[in-house]
This record gives C-alpha cells, structure tokens and sequence, in this order.
C-alpha cells in the first residue's frame, strides 16, 4: 500500500479513508483527486444515499400534498 498524502496523516486516517471506500473510492483515488474534489464526491455520495432511503417518505408526502391541494 503506498504512503498517505500528507493531509491524511492524523489521527482521522482511518475513518477518513473507510467513508472515501464507503462512496467508492480507493487510495489511488485519493492521491489523484484533491481534497476538494473528495469532498464534492463525498457530498454527493451522501446526497444520493439520503435521496434513496426517504424516496418512500417524499412520495407519501407528495401525495398527501396533491390530496390537500384537490
């Protein structure tokens, strides 16, 4: 395994690095990209994963919306 950039030799290696693979990124990954362009990745990672486990409770909502609204 090659060394870790700088920027992630702390003490938040570890968890850093286990939410990088959680979106599907790999070390190589991280020392292409800039801390920025993880972030962004990360963001929208987190985003779709929200999207996808309240998309039943926006769906009910919508409906019981139209339903005030008729």
């Amino acid at each position: 395994m090659p060394p870790l950039p700088t920027e992630l030799q702390s003490s938040c290696d570890a968890l850093y690095i286990y939410e990088c693979q959680q979106a599907g990124l790999s070390i190589n990954d991280l020392e292409k990209l800039s801390y920025r362009q993880v972030q962004t990745l990360l963001d929208i990672h987190s985003f779709v994963n929200d999207a996808i486990a309240y998309a039943q409770d926006d769906e009910e909502s919508r409906k019981g919306e139209a339903a005030f609204w008729a």
